[in-house]
Protein backbone atom coordinates (compact mmCIF):
# COMPACT_ATOMS: atom_id res chain seq x y z
CA UNK A 1 0.00 0.00 0.00
CA UNK A 2 1.63 3.60 -1.38
CA UNK A 3 -0.02 6.68 0.24
CA UNK A 4 0.19 9.76 -0.79
CA UNK A 5 -0.63 12.40 1.89
CA UNK A 6 -0.72 15.74 0.68
CA UNK A 7 -1.92 19.27 2.76
CA UNK A 8 -1.32 22.86 3.44
CA UNK A 9 1.63 23.61 5.97
CA UNK A 10 0.50 23.13 9.44
CA UNK A 11 -2.24 20.74 8.37
CA UNK A 12 -1.21 17.93 10.62
CA UNK A 13 0.42 15.80 8.34
CA UNK A 14 3.31 15.19 10.71
CA UNK A 15 1.23 13.43 13.10
CA UNK A 16 -1.28 11.63 11.07
CA UNK A 17 2.12 10.26 8.73
CA UNK A 18 3.57 8.58 12.11
CA UNK A 19 0.23 7.27 13.01
CA UNK A 20 -0.30 5.81 9.40
CA UNK A 21 3.57 4.67 9.67
CA UNK A 22 3.29 2.92 13.09
CA UNK A 23 -0.25 0.68 12.51
CA UNK A 24 0.90 -0.56 8.98
CA UNK A 25 4.65 -0.38 9.26
CA UNK A 26 5.15 1.71 6.02
CA UNK A 27 8.36 3.51 5.20
CA UNK A 28 7.94 7.16 5.34
CA UNK A 29 9.15 9.64 2.40
CA UNK A 30 8.90 13.08 4.09
CA UNK A 31 10.72 15.59 1.77
CA UNK A 32 10.36 18.44 4.37
CA UNK A 33 12.60 16.10 6.49
CA UNK A 34 14.60 15.18 4.61
CA UNK A 35 15.70 18.71 3.29
CA UNK A 36 16.25 20.06 6.45
CA UNK A 37 18.86 17.06 7.15
CA UNK A 38 20.75 17.78 3.69
CA UNK A 39 21.27 21.66 4.59
CA UNK A 40 23.33 20.41 7.79
CA UNK A 41 25.55 18.51 5.63
CA UNK A 42 28.41 20.87 4.18
CA UNK A 43 28.32 20.34 0.65
CA UNK A 44 27.24 21.78 -2.90
CA UNK A 45 23.82 20.58 -2.28
CA UNK A 46 23.64 21.14 1.35
CA UNK A 47 24.78 25.09 0.89
CA UNK A 48 22.05 25.59 -2.03
CA UNK A 49 19.17 23.53 -0.13
CA UNK A 50 19.50 25.48 2.74
CA UNK A 51 19.54 29.15 0.52
CA UNK A 52 15.85 27.89 -0.91
CA UNK A 53 14.58 27.02 2.82
CA UNK A 54 16.38 29.77 4.04
CA UNK A 55 14.34 32.17 1.95
CA UNK A 56 11.38 30.89 1.94
CA UNK A 57 11.76 29.18 -1.68
CA UNK A 58 10.37 25.98 -3.02
CA UNK A 59 13.63 23.65 -4.21
CA UNK A 60 13.82 22.84 -7.73
CA UNK A 61 12.43 19.64 -9.02
CA UNK A 62 15.82 18.29 -10.48
CA UNK A 63 17.25 18.48 -6.89
CA UNK A 64 13.68 16.99 -5.35
CA UNK A 65 14.24 14.24 -8.10
CA UNK A 66 17.40 13.03 -6.90
CA UNK A 67 16.76 13.28 -3.26
CA UNK A 68 13.99 11.09 -3.64
CA UNK A 69 15.85 8.72 -6.11
CA UNK A 70 18.57 8.14 -3.44
CA UNK A 71 16.20 8.02 -0.63
CA UNK A 72 14.50 4.91 -2.69
CA UNK A 73 17.47 3.20 -3.19
CA UNK A 74 18.92 3.90 0.28
CA UNK A 75 15.52 1.68 1.67
CA UNK A 76 15.47 -1.03 -1.15
CA UNK A 77 11.58 -1.02 -1.42
CA UNK A 78 9.47 0.50 -3.28
CA UNK A 79 5.95 -0.29 -1.73
CA UNK A 80 4.63 -0.10 1.26
CA UNK A 81 5.57 3.32 1.37
CA UNK A 82 3.81 6.64 2.98
CA UNK A 83 5.16 9.98 0.26
CA UNK A 84 4.41 13.07 2.40
CA UNK A 85 5.75 15.78 0.59
CA UNK A 86 6.38 14.48 -2.46
CA UNK A 87 5.47 14.60 -5.12
CA UNK A 88 3.89 18.03 -4.17
CA UNK A 89 2.92 19.77 -7.87
CA UNK A 90 1.98 18.46 -11.25
CA UNK A 91 5.31 17.88 -12.97
CA UNK A 92 6.61 15.96 -10.03
CA UNK A 93 3.37 13.84 -10.14
CA UNK A 94 3.28 12.67 -13.62
CA UNK A 95 7.32 11.65 -13.52
CA UNK A 96 6.82 9.32 -10.59
CA UNK A 97 3.65 7.94 -12.13
CA UNK A 98 5.89 7.24 -15.00
CA UNK A 99 8.75 5.92 -12.53
CA UNK A 100 6.72 3.69 -10.05
CA UNK A 101 4.63 2.56 -13.67
CA UNK A 102 8.28 1.32 -14.62
CA UNK A 103 8.38 -0.55 -11.53
CA UNK A 104 5.07 -2.23 -12.00
CA UNK A 105 3.92 0.09 -9.24
CA UNK A 106 1.70 3.17 -8.36
CA UNK A 107 0.34 5.37 -5.49
CA UNK A 108 -3.03 3.70 -4.12
CA UNK A 109 -4.68 6.35 -2.58
CA UNK A 110 -4.22 10.31 -2.06
CA UNK A 111 -5.30 11.29 1.55
CA UNK A 112 -5.78 15.33 0.79
CA UNK A 113 -6.33 17.23 4.47
CA UNK A 114 -7.63 20.46 4.38
CA UNK A 115 -7.56 23.17 7.02
CA UNK A 116 -8.38 27.07 6.29
CA UNK A 117 -6.62 29.71 6.25
CA UNK A 118 -6.69 31.13 9.86
CA UNK A 119 -6.34 28.09 11.59
CA UNK A 120 -3.11 27.47 9.00
CA UNK A 121 -1.86 30.97 10.60
CA UNK A 122 -3.04 30.37 14.43
CA UNK A 123 -0.61 26.90 14.14
CA UNK A 124 2.13 27.99 12.33
CA UNK A 125 2.10 30.89 15.32
CA UNK A 126 2.29 28.91 18.01
CA UNK A 127 5.10 25.82 16.23
CA UNK A 128 7.66 24.58 17.63
CA UNK A 129 10.55 22.61 15.85
CA UNK A 130 13.28 20.32 17.40
CA UNK A 131 16.66 21.77 15.77
CA UNK A 132 17.93 18.11 16.90
CA UNK A 133 15.85 15.48 15.67
CA UNK A 134 13.06 17.47 13.73
CA UNK A 135 9.56 16.55 16.30
CA UNK A 136 7.38 19.23 15.85
CA UNK A 137 5.30 20.93 18.59
CA UNK A 138 2.31 23.21 19.35
CA UNK A 139 2.80 25.21 22.73
CA UNK A 140 -0.83 25.47 22.67
CA UNK A 141 -2.31 22.15 22.26
CA UNK A 142 0.98 20.19 22.12
CA UNK A 143 3.48 21.59 24.57
CA UNK A 144 6.60 19.65 25.46
CA UNK A 145 6.56 18.95 29.14
CA UNK A 146 9.52 20.69 29.85
CA UNK A 147 9.37 24.29 28.42
CA UNK A 148 11.79 25.27 24.71
CA UNK A 149 13.00 21.36 25.07
CA UNK A 150 11.47 18.43 22.72
CA UNK A 151 10.72 15.76 25.29
CA UNK A 152 11.65 12.50 22.61
CA UNK A 153 15.81 13.60 22.42
CA UNK A 154 15.99 16.70 25.07
CA UNK A 155 16.89 18.86 21.91
CA UNK A 156 16.09 22.64 21.97
CA UNK A 157 13.13 23.71 20.72
CA UNK A 158 13.24 26.27 18.29
CA UNK A 159 10.62 28.77 15.52
CA UNK A 160 12.02 27.73 11.94
CA UNK A 161 12.97 30.81 9.80
CA UNK A 162 10.54 29.76 6.96
CA UNK A 163 7.89 30.42 9.26
CA UNK A 164 6.97 34.27 9.99
CA UNK A 165 3.66 34.87 8.83
CA UNK A 166 4.74 36.63 5.61
CA UNK A 167 6.52 33.59 4.56
CA UNK A 168 3.48 31.53 5.40
CA UNK A 169 1.28 33.71 3.44
CA UNK A 170 3.68 32.95 0.32
CA UNK A 171 3.53 29.12 1.18
CA UNK A 172 -0.16 29.41 1.18
CA UNK A 173 -0.30 30.74 -2.05
CA UNK A 174 2.29 28.73 -3.40
CA UNK A 175 0.01 25.96 -2.23
CA UNK A 176 -3.40 27.00 -3.89
CA UNK A 177 -1.16 27.65 -6.82
CA UNK A 178 0.88 24.89 -7.58
CA UNK A 179 -0.41 21.69 -5.50
CA UNK A 180 -3.90 22.33 -6.28
CA UNK A 181 -3.44 21.44 -9.52
CA UNK A 182 -2.33 18.36 -8.28
CA UNK A 183 -4.23 17.41 -6.60
CA UNK A 184 -6.97 18.02 -8.59
CA UNK A 185 -5.23 15.83 -11.55
CA UNK A 186 -5.46 12.53 -8.84
CA UNK A 187 -8.96 13.43 -8.31
CA UNK A 188 -10.25 13.14 -11.88
CA UNK A 189 -8.10 9.29 -11.30
CA UNK A 190 -10.97 8.90 -8.28
CA UNK A 191 -7.32 8.47 -5.83
CA UNK A 192 -8.16 11.07 -3.99
CA UNK A 193 -9.90 11.51 -0.11
CA UNK A 194 -10.10 14.84 1.04
CA UNK A 195 -9.75 14.88 5.21
CA UNK A 196 -11.12 17.59 7.68
CA UNK A 197 -8.15 18.28 9.23
CA UNK A 198 -9.73 21.01 11.62
CA UNK A 199 -10.08 18.15 14.03
CA UNK A 200 -8.85 15.99 17.36
CA UNK A 201 -6.18 13.70 16.10
CA UNK A 202 -7.43 10.62 17.04
CA UNK A 203 -10.68 11.45 14.75
CA UNK A 204 -9.05 12.57 12.29
CA UNK A 205 -7.29 9.62 12.50
CA UNK A 206 -10.27 7.02 12.54
CA UNK A 207 -11.66 9.36 9.77
CA UNK A 208 -8.64 8.12 7.69
CA UNK A 209 -8.79 4.48 8.54
CA UNK A 210 -11.98 4.16 7.41
CA UNK A 211 -11.24 5.53 4.19
CA UNK A 212 -8.69 3.20 3.49
CA UNK A 213 -11.20 0.39 4.79
CA UNK A 214 -13.73 1.53 2.37
CA UNK A 215 -11.11 1.21 -0.71
CA UNK A 216 -10.11 -1.92 0.01
CA UNK A 217 -6.35 -1.53 1.28
CA UNK A 218 -6.50 -2.93 4.63
CA UNK A 219 -9.13 -4.95 6.23
CA UNK A 220 -11.71 -3.50 8.49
Amino acid sequence: MNILLVGPIASGKGTQAQKLIEKYNLAHLEMGGLLRSITKEESPLGYKVKDFLDNGKLVTDEIVVEIVENYLQSIGKLDGILFDGFPRILSQAKFFEDFLRRKDLKIDIVLSLTLPKEEILSRILNRRTCEKCGKIYNVVTKPPKVEGVCDDCGGKLVTRSDETPEKTATRIAWFEKEVIPMINYYKEKGMVEEVDGNRPVEVIFEDIVSRLQKRGLINA
